[in-house]
């Protein structure tokens, strides 16, 4: 068999905790050049985690790639799970991560999905501490943007939403899906994992079906429970907060890559985005999924021209 070094995930030089704020310890990783150019890369969700993957993308020898899992996802820590777990919460663990690395100079931000979400509100709310920055998968957090997913879907996926509303409830989706996250009962506990909690995962899908989980698996049960925290609050953000403070970040050099059949978070966003931001590179990919390998690809194919530019 063919010994290919490349499909083996890089080793972080370093990883840690923070120190403990608010009954959260955030944990963070470090990959290649010390020395190197700063690249803080935020993950998807709300409720992922740090993936090796990412870092990949850069050429190792020539970044600084710092990830990290945002409160109460992946290997950080917490005394109650949703408390003091908000959007701006997150904003404010990134900054002190900076801050805990003595990173001083300009850094690049990357995301994919959501972490595209957390990379903008964190050069809107830090942008001169920003040069450049790399989204794909792009997700604005805008009601009709969350409402494709929760709502419009449908039109694509009647036979699961019909399911669904069998099985979990006949009226209100969303707040049943949450009593039973939250349940000390495990088999309610299943019942959300096994529908609503899965249903994200099936878009895209051209031959979906809902398979009954027979046993919690408590990763996927407490991100599920940090995602649909954050869906029910609106993600902690104002309706259109992205590309009303556009202004803030338009100059900054941006690359903006998507798949056009992207079932999760439809290209619009990413289209929208590139329209307010006279300074960004949109590259709509012919390719389906979410954050597919094929997508990927062409991320770091992209990204090795875009960071070369002056």
């Amino acid at each position: 068999m063919f010994f290919n070094l490349f499909n083996f995930d890089p080793k972080p030089f370093n990883q840690g905790w923070l120190p403990a704020k608010d009954g959260h310890k955030v944990y963070f990783l470090q990959y290649g050049n010390p020395n190197g150019i700063p690249v803080l890369s935020f993950h998807g969700g709300p409720g992922g985690r740090s993936r090796p993957k990412y870092a990949k993308l850069f050429n190792l020898k020539k970044y600084h790639f710092i990830q990290f899992d945002q409160r109460g996802g992946g290997m950080s820590e917490y005394k109650n799970l949703c408390e003091h777990n908000t959007t701006s919460d997150l904003i404010a663990d990134a900054k002190r991560l900076l801050n805990y690395l003595k990173i001083k100079t300009p850094i690049i931000v990357h995301g994919c999905s959501w972490g595209s979400t957390m990379a903008l509100l964190f050069a809107e709310a830090y942008p001169k501490l920003v040069q450049k920055i790399i989204v794909h998968s792009v997700f604005l957090a805008r009601p009709e943007d969350a409402d494709w997913v929760n709502k419009d879907s449908e039109r694509f996926y009647p036979d699961l939403w019909y399911e669904m509303r069998q099985k979990i409830s006949n009226k209100d989706l969303s707040k049943e899906n949450m009593r039973l996250l939250f349940s000390a009962n495990e088999a309610d506990n299943l019942k959300a994992l096994s529908y609503l909690g899965s249903y994200e995962y099936k878009l895209g899908q051209i031959d979906p079906k809902f398979e009954l989980l027979t046993e919690v698996n408590e990763k996927f049960l407490t991100s599920s429970r940090i995602y649909f925290h954050y869906v029910n609050n609106k993600f902690f953000i104002t309706d259109n907060q992205i590309l009303d403070n556009i202004a803030k970040i338009k100059d900054i050099p941006t690359l903006i890559v998507h798949n056009r059949m992207d079932f999760c978070c439809m290209v619009k966003q990413a289209w929208d985005l590139h329209q307010a931001m006279p300074n960004s590179v949109l590259k709509i990919n012919a390719g389906y999924g979410h954050s597919s390998p094929q997508l990927l690809k062409l991320v770091k194919t992209m990204l090795k021209e875009f960071l070369q530019r002056e």
